[in-house]
């Protein structure tokens, strides 16, 4: 009599390619909400400039034409800028980068430049010796619609 084989269930082989299959398939999910997430903050990114350069203008209608007198700094509730506006009323709330971590990022310096660009850069204001103008930088995180991936540089007219 011959024995019967009447086993039944998966071979070793069949659930590494199964396991494999379903890990290629979790990496690629990840890959794709990752780009969603960045593109979702650079869309934050460029509102939040929007918003505040038409509070930059509110403030300036209020004040002579004059813009807030700052050397450099990142826009918060601290320092003069973001005080100065939430003064005067042009803005509710102080708008930061979504990926700003708490302490100010070290790759900031006078002038609105960053040695590293990374996803903590501030949006950071400049006024220099004039009040009449200003610059706001901020980062990008990927190529878009609105700009290449890196640092940009806005001011009353809109992008420089």
């Amino acid at each position: 009599m011959a024995k019967q084989n009447n086993k039944k269930g998966f071979t070793l082989i069949e659930l590494l390619v199964v396991i494999s299959i379903i890990g290629f398939l979790a990496v690629l999910a990840l890959v794709a909400v990752t780009t969603v997430r960045r593109g979702a903050r650079d869309s934050l990114r460029v509102n939040a400039i929007s918003a505040m350069r038409k509070s930059l203008e509110l403030y300036a209608n209020d004040n002579d034409g004059n813009y807030p007198s700052s050397a450099g700094e990142c826009v918060a509730t601290t320092g003069s800028v973001g005080p100065a506006l939430l003064a005067s009323r042009a803005l509710d709330s102080v708008m930061v980068d979504p990926s700003w971590p708490t302490a100010v990022p070290s790759n900031v310096t006078p002038g609105g430049t960053a040695i590293a660009p990374s996803n903590s850069f501030c949006y950071y204001y400049y006024s220099a010796t004039s009040t009449k103008d200003y610059t706001v930088n901020y980062y990008l995180e990927t190529d878009s619609r609105a700009g290449a991936s890196g640092i940009h540089v806005s001011g009353p007219s809109g992008e420089k």
